[in-house]
């Protein structure tokens, strides 16, 4: 029976923790097939649990919440010729920038931000109408001061009313550069644990991988799949979102509305995998 393993190898500098993926080879060996997670971790990531030479992903900031008021988004006004069954959809003609929060790190972070339970992806639909298409889709991104949101409006004939928000945000920190030898060192004083040379340390916060524990998530393939002129937006935990209404129909021609085919979504993107985390 395979055993979880904390294992270093003074030669590489390397430590991990992990369980082993064979029997075969010599336990105390680093380079034996048993102790593969240590020195090739590339190739054996599901046995992983940690690895020093990757970013243990400390918590520099949050989770913090941060209420924004989203301002209603006018009416939108189409090309003269294009009509729908009940009304126009006008792209990027509704732009707003604001801030989040400052993060105080001196450089661009790596960080997350949740709607509500779940994790907002680029050009997620925090607000939207599935009767007409009429839509508030928003974007996260890091300058070098700020953690902020690009918000973008999908306008239809209808006013698309103002909202508030909570955005959930959480800001990570880049490891640390290795200090000194020590590979592993328990401080019975102190009750801290430290290793890979101070890169990691027991009394910092690291996000946790925790199954439906939290919101946070790490998709592992593609938020949005995109057919037939729009898009579908899924969720970390699986919700599909689509803007675009089924009843929503170019017309064009003359001599009356000549319908073309409907112009919601049609493909059968169900999202991939995600790995849920929460910070301590």
């Amino acid at each position: 029976m395979s055993d979880d393993v904390l294992m270093f190898d003074p030669i590489t500098a390397r430590i991990a923790l992990y369980t082993e993926p064979t029997l075969a080879g010599d336990p105390f060996d680093p380079n034996s097939a048993r102790n593969a997670p240590l020195n090739s971790p590339a190739a054996n990531l599901p046995s992983l649990y940690y690895h020093s030479d990757y970013d243990p992903m400390e918590v520099a900031v949050g989770p913090t919440d941060v209420l924004i008021t989203h301002t209603a988004i006018p009416a939108g006004s189409g090309a003269p010729d294009a009509a729908t069954i009940n009304s126009q959809l006008v792209y990027g003609g509704y732009t707003q920038d604001r801030s989040l929060l400052a993060h105080g790190l001196p450089y661009v972070p790596d960080f997350l931000v949740v709607v509500g339970t779940q994790t907002l992806h680029p050009g997620y639909p925090v607000q939207y109408n599935a009767l007409d298409g009429r839509a508030r889709c928003v974007t996260a991104y890091a300058t070098a001061t700020e953690i902020r949101i690009y918000e973008t409006g999908i306008q239809t004939s209808s006013v698309l009313a103002a909202v508030n928000v909570t955005y959930t945000v959480i800001v990570l920190k880049r490891p640390p550069a290795p200090v000194g030898s020590v590979l592993f060192e328990f401080d019975p004083v102190t009750g801290i644990t430290t290793m890979a040379r101070g890169k990691f340390s027991s009394n910092r916060r690291y996000l946790q991988i925790v199954a439906g524990g939290s919101p946070f998530g790490f998709p592992l393939g593609r938020t949005i799949d995109l057919a037939n002129g729009t898009f579908r937006s899924v969720q970390p935990d699986g919700t599909i979102r689509d803007v675009v209404p089924a009843a929503f129909k170019l017309s064009f021609g003359f001599g009356g509305p000549n319908f073309g085919p409907a112009g919601n979504y049609n493909g059968s993107f169900t999202g991939d995998p995600q790995i849920q985390v929460q910070a301590p």
